[in-house]
């Protein structure tokens, strides 16, 4: 069963892996790609900036489960005041940005799973039935550090950040386990 799942799914992310550094993603504030020595690229977040990209789907993806994915760790110079980096979600109605409504806000779940040492990556998941209307999907990667703390001394890190879209919450799930 696992293997379909993987089959099925596609990673609707451009540019995931910050191979193209920047490319496809909306930047606010002091965020870029930077090399990881053995994990290779990542995004790094710095103070409560955040990146964001939105994904265009059909009219089809309605009723299929949203699974919102990445792994996320920080640097804090004060680990014992490590902050939380997390990802977020919109499902929004196509067509131009300015008049798009808002359907769904996704948060909640392992969203926010927070990094409990320096370092550690952790998975941060959320799976979310996909509305009617839905013609956008955005993606947030938001970094956890204080807006008065320095890029120096904090910084939030994301790997492998992602949209996949699965016919039923069982596949999503499964998928989301096997996920590293």
């Amino acid at each position: 069963m696992l293997g379909s799942v993987f089959a099925q799914s596609n990673n609707l992310v451009k540019n995931a892996n910050g191979d193209e550094g920047t490319k496809f993603w909306r930047v606010f504030g002091n965020a870029s790609v930077s090399e990881h020595a053995s994990l290779g690229k990542r995004f790094s977040i710095n103070q409560d900036a955040f990146l964001f990209q939105d994904i265009d789907v059909p009219a089809s993806t309605a009723g299929m489960y949203a699974v919102f994915i990445s792994l996320a760790s920080i640097d804090h110079l004060n680990s014992n005041k490590l902050g939380s980096p997390y990802t977020h979600g919109y499902f929004m109605t196509a067509g131009d940005l300015r008049n798009a409504s808002l359907l769904a806000n996704l948060a909640g779940q392992e969203m926010t799973n927070p990094p409990t040492t320096n370092g550690e990556w952790v998975k941060q998941f959320g799976v979310f039935r996909v509305p009617e209307q839905t013609g956008r999907i955005r993606i947030f990667l938001r970094g956890g550090c204080g807006k008065s703390e320095s890029s120096v001394s904090c910084v939030s890190h994301f790997r492998k950040p992602g949209v996949f879209l699965f016919g039923s919450e069982e596949e999503a799930k499964a998928f989301v386990e096997s996920y590293e």
